[in-house]
């Protein structure tokens, strides 16, 4: 008698039993069996039926009071998406059309995907995937599978690193054969993979085995680019070895902040004591999606990835040895936004990642020179980088991490934190704005002033609010009087 699965929560039972009405012989493959198999959460449903998917998945709809896409009419390929009592599930049904289950299953990507359970919950395991499940180890379902779908390559990564697995022998070599063919793949689903991959708890091994496998060489060259490059001191690695360092550090951040990690060790603990104030403002800034279903916390790991990926073009050292990266951070903001628009990320999501590259270095600057951030520093660092500000902070801690190596000098750190107490501290507080609110408007300065409307007035306002922000300036007269001096000096231009 073949092993055999049960559905664990009434929702999953429910689709699957509304499913099995309309389609007896449908048969659950793919992801959910494995995760059924490991006991993980269960979100989305991968069905295979000999009749029309369409009609299928349009019933299951139906019944069930969900959502329904057809994904691909040629193919016919139905999702069903129900909101139900939780979090979203998505159904997705596919028709065996000209090829029998066997031939399905050869086609799907790794062993451990390719498992199925039948309409009676015994397991139809043709390639042995429950096997490899547990030895965890990683196979192909065939030697193509990677040239039939390139994008596989980097699921590979993703699936060693999210369920700890070992390759099975060559897998690797596989991979640098198909790599260049990222290339015929659309740049959405390369950075759809690739997003999902940066979401692994421990992102900077699978980001560190691309680079290794050669999938770099294809999806992120500018990563590549950073190998060999040298450092000055305090730095402890060369530039590549430190961005993946900075990774390392930045997704254990995230991961106090959201979650509640634990500290691994004296480091973290200082850190989250030091920090804990902030947390509650941070997880909601960090957990809020720019798009859909990207939150900011995954692209503030890209930004630690590109932060600086301008360092070889600016590479300078000098005739006693001096190395210089003059003006690193720019550059590296424009290659990581040309980067986004090559993989057909959102405007919001480039101009996030842009700014927290190209203001990395602004309270780093402070840091190593010594000067507490003063208010006006203050507001003008919110003012330029913006919405990106808070997550250029939390940044600038991981940088400061990657760069130490393994020992990090706990009074350097306790220097290091205050500093990013005193950035947070203004977004921390909302009676406390980083931006205040200009005490007088652009009709009150027309008004009271005889100004044109233009250009100045944006300027004047501006400079109201740094002298708001500031403390200089508190009520309407003092903002009248801190205008008059303004104009009389032309000191706004």
């Amino acid at each position: 008698m073949p092993p055999s699965l049960s559905l664990p929560s009434p929702r999953l039972l429910t689709i699957h039993q509304a499913l099995l009405g309309f389609a007896p012989d449908a048969v659950l493959v793919g992801g959910a069996v494995r995760d059924l198999i490991l006991d993980r959460p269960v979100r989305d449903l991968d069905y295979v039926v000999e009749g029309d998917a369409l009609t299928v998945g349009r019933r299951l709809a139906d019944a069930l009071g969900a959502a329904y896409y057809p994904l691909d009419d040629q193919r016919r390929i139905a999702r069903v998406v129900w909101k139900l009592a939780g979090p979203p599930l998505v159904v997705d049904i596919s028709s065996l059309i000209g090829m029998t289950l066997e031939e399905d299953i050869r086609r799907r990507d790794f062993t451990i995907n390719a498992i199925a359970m039948r309409p009676d919950g015994t397991l139809f395991d043709l390639l042995g995937g429950a096997q490899d499940l547990a030895q965890r180890i990683l196979r192909l379902c065939s030697p193509d599978s990677l040239h039939n779908d390139p994008v596989r390559v980097i699921r590979a990564v993703r699936f060693l690193h999210l369920f700890d697995l070992t390759p099975a022998p060559g897998l690797d070599q596989l991979v640098w054969y198909a790599a260049p063919r990222l290339a015929r793949v659309s740049p959405e689903r390369q950075r759809d993979e690739f997003v999902k991959t940066l979401a692994l708890p421990r992102p900077h091994l699978a980001v560190d085995r691309m680079a290794d496998w050669r999938i770099a060489d294809e999806l992120m060259p500018e990563l590549v680019a950073l190998q060999d490059v040298p450092q000055p001191e305090p730095h402890a690695f060369d530039v590549y070895r430190h961005t993946i360092h900075a990774l390392r550090w930045m997704a254990r951040l995230d991961a106090w902040v959201m979650n509640d990690a634990p500290a691994r060790d004296d480091a973290e603990a200082m850190i989250h004591q030091r920090l804990e104030a902030y947390r509650p403002v941070l997880r909601e800034y960090l957990q809020k999606p720019l798009t859909a279903e990207r939150p900011r916390w995954l692209w503030l790991r890209f930004a630690a990835i590109a932060h600086d990926w301008g360092k070889p073009r600016a590479f300078r050292e000098d005739e006693m040895g001096v190395i210089r990266f003059y003006r690193h951070e720019q550059l590296s903001g424009e290659m990581a936004a040309a980067w986004m628009l090559r993989y057909r990320c959102a405007k919001n999501e480039t101009a996030f990642v842009q700014r927290i590259c190209e203001a990395h270095m602004r309270p780093m600057t402070l840091f190593i020179a010594g000067d507490r951030p003063s208010k006006r520093t203050l507001f003008r660092f919110y003012r330029d980088v913006g919405d990106a500000a808070p997550a250029a902070i939390l940044f600038f801690l991981a940088d400061f991490l990657g760069a130490r190596g393994p020992q990090v000098d706990s009074g350097e750190l306790a220097t290091a934190l205050d500093y990013v107490a005193a950035f947070l501290e203004p977004f921390a507080q909302s009676d406390q704005p980083p931006i205040p609110s200009p005490i007088l408007d652009g009709r009150d300065l027309i008004a009271l002033f005889d100004l044109e409307p233009g250009p100045n007035i944006g300027r004047l306002l501006t400079a109201l609010q740094e002298a708001q922000a500031a403390g200089d300036v508190t009520n309407r007269e003092q903002a009248i009087g801190f205008i008059e001096t303004l104009l009389e000096t032309r000191r706004y231009d």
